[in-house]
């Protein structure tokens, strides 16, 4: 039962064709929406294959998954955590797996963090993979006042000008679950990205476990996604009750 559990691959609810690849798992940040998701799952997880660090969410390493990489077209490398909790020597055992590993088509990796910064610590080799490699930050909203009641990760505007300083050519933004946001400020955010030629897409989404957070109006979310859109920034998501997102 154990072995079946270890050898289990997560699939991700956010994005298409994508599959988690977990040797390290948890997080510290506190996310009150991770309640109702990636918290529950690892209790299951953790009850199942005997786990008390993976049933509370802590920061730990599982080393007997390294070499368990998904088939998926995408793999989402450290999905059931926040790779900023993650030591940095088995960052470069994930690294080492993951060039060993011979896949028969071509895979792209997702690392992403809500604390950017992280990524400085392993540029060289993510800039030796940037055809593999894509680097992701969730950006919520733009407002920092009353932040500190819905998680305890950096700040949405230090994450954003840790993103926009980040010298690397492959970005994505993900605003999900979004919370309400001043629309001229967060749409600058989002064109200075693009401007520099770097962001890839945005992905978008409401809020999908009803964690009652504080929302942006349907008026407002769609706007900001027409005027992503008109500014030539590809906005791709899910839960997006109302918000009609041009296609092509």
């Amino acid at each position: 039962m154990i072995l079946n559990m270890r050898r289990r691959i997560m699939t991700s609810n956010m994005y298409p064709n994508c599959s988690t690849y977990n040797p390290f798992i948890g997080c510290k940040f506190d996310c009150i929406y991770c309640e109702k998701s990636f918290k529950r799952v690892l209790r299951r997880v953790g009850r199942n294959i005997g786990c008390k660090l993976c049933y509370n969410y802590v920061p730990h390493t599982h080393p007997e998954r390294l070499k368990n990489i998904p088939s998926s077209p995408i793999v989402f490398v450290f999905g059931q955590g926040d790779m900023y909790f993650c030591v940095p020597h088995f960052v470069r055992k994930t690294f080492n797996a993951i060039e060993n590993h011979n896949p028969r088509k071509p895979k792209t990796y997702y690392f992403q963090s809500k604390s950017p910064s992280v990524f400085n610590l392993y540029l060289d080799w993510f800039n030796g993979n940037q055809d593999k490699v894509i680097l992701l930050t969730t950006l919520e909203t733009n407002r920092d006042e009353g932040y500190r009641s819905i998680s305890k990760a950096p700040f949405p505007a230090m994450r954003f000008q840790d993103f926009l300083d980040l010298e690397y050519s492959r970005k994505v933004v993900t605003i999900e679950p979004v919370l309400d946001f001043d629309l001229e400020i967060f749409l600058a955010w989002m064109r200075l990205l693009k401007d520099q030629e770097t962001l890839e897409y945005v992905w978008f989404g409401f809020d999908s476990k009803n964690c009652g957070l504080p929302e942006p109006s349907t008026e407002k979310a769609q706007r900001f996604v027409d005027e992503l859109q008109a500014y030539g920034i590809e906005v791709r998501g899910k839960t997006l009750r109302d918000v009609n997102v041009k296609v092509g």
